[in-house]
């Protein structure tokens, strides 16, 4: 956690918050063949906001999900991606003794990098959930001396936790990956649908010397608020949620019998000469026997939504 949270302020805390609308729309978005190389990282370090309302708890029930800090490092075997799951505590512990984690890391390592997204972490959950002492490769530690056996033992056993938690928080991960990697998509397909703001609850004060400031003031001034608890952030989602509200307003609902939705996802599409190149899109939510909105790719030009 400690490692996360450096990287997080070294990389300048760039906050991503989802509007409600496009948060519930990716929770129910399938990431179809979409791999952990598939997303692009706008910056290395970075922090989605989810939101408690989404009502995800980990770590054994003791953690209620709020975010997850993001970090993208390149290492001689390629690329890896780290999630860390930061919550708050359920409840309130009666002493330091009895407090529970309030995060979670786990990493896509370089051979679930091209796996399918859920795939790929599921994967690597359940592997750091296994009991090296019932793994063949390290049931043998006969050509250890017996010291170095024993610190062997006693290191296993120290991480009997962790490996608990690992199998524990499979459910609750597969759903974070899902929100972060749609985002993560959505973000990099759709940069028109991002805008700067402040946080909720910015202070006035701070917001009206920031925007008359330039330069060296206005990094002061940054500084400061940054200092203070307070934060520029990225909003996603703001286009989104207006066209759902203009569509709903005309009629997008219709009352023909047995209607039922297709559940939104990502699909490779086929571009550029003889269709050879694929790129990923978002193929929004859609209404079968009896919506007026087709199935369609969402997408956006001069900040509007069209089909």
């Amino acid at each position: 956690m400690s490692t996360a949270l450096a990287d997080f302020f070294r990389g300048g805390q760039v906050v991503f918050h989802i509007a409600p609308a496009l948060k519930e729309a990716f929770l129910h978005s399938e990431l179809g063949d979409a791999t952990a190389r598939d997303l692009q990282f706008p910056f290395e370090d970075s922090y989605i906001h989810i939101g408690t309302d989404v009502g995800l708890v980990f770590n054994g029930g003791r953690t209620r999900l709020e975010g997850v800090l993001l970090s993208e490092k390149s290492h001689k075997d390629g690329k890896s991606v780290s999630l860390t799951l930061v919550g708050s505590l359920v409840q309130s512990p009666s002493h330091w003794g009895e407090r529970g984690m309030e995060t979670f890391t786990f990493h896509f390592g370089s051979r679930q990098m091209d796996m399918p997204l859920l795939e790929g972490a599921k994967q690597h959950l359940e592997a750091q959930g296994r009991d090296p002492l019932n793994d063949e490769k390290f049931s043998d530690l006969s050509k250890f001396d017996e010291a170095e056996r024993v610190r062997i033992l006693e290191s296993w056993a120290t991480r009997d936790e962790d490996r608990r938690l690992h199998l524990e928080n499979i459910p609750v991960v597969l759903e974070c990956v899902r929100m972060v990697a749609n985002a993560l998509l959505y973000v990099s397909r759709y940069p028109d649908d991002i805008e700067d703001d402040y946080q909720d609850g910015f202070p006035p004060g701070f917001r009206e010397r920031i925007e008359r400031s330039q330069g060296k003031a206005l990094e002061r001034n940054l500084s400061k608020a940054r200092s203070s608890g307070f934060t520029l952030i990225k909003r996603v989602g703001s286009v989104f949620e207006r066209a759902m509200q203009v569509e709903a307003s005309v009629g997008g609902i219709s009352d023909s019998p047995s209607p039922h939705m297709r559940r939104a996802h990502w699909r490779r599409q086929a571009f550029g000469a003889g269709l050879t190149q694929r790129k990923l899109i978002w193929i929004r939510a859609a209404r079968v026997l009896g919506g007026a909105v087709r199935e369609r790719p969402y997408l956006i030009s001069d900040g509007v939504v069209s089909g």
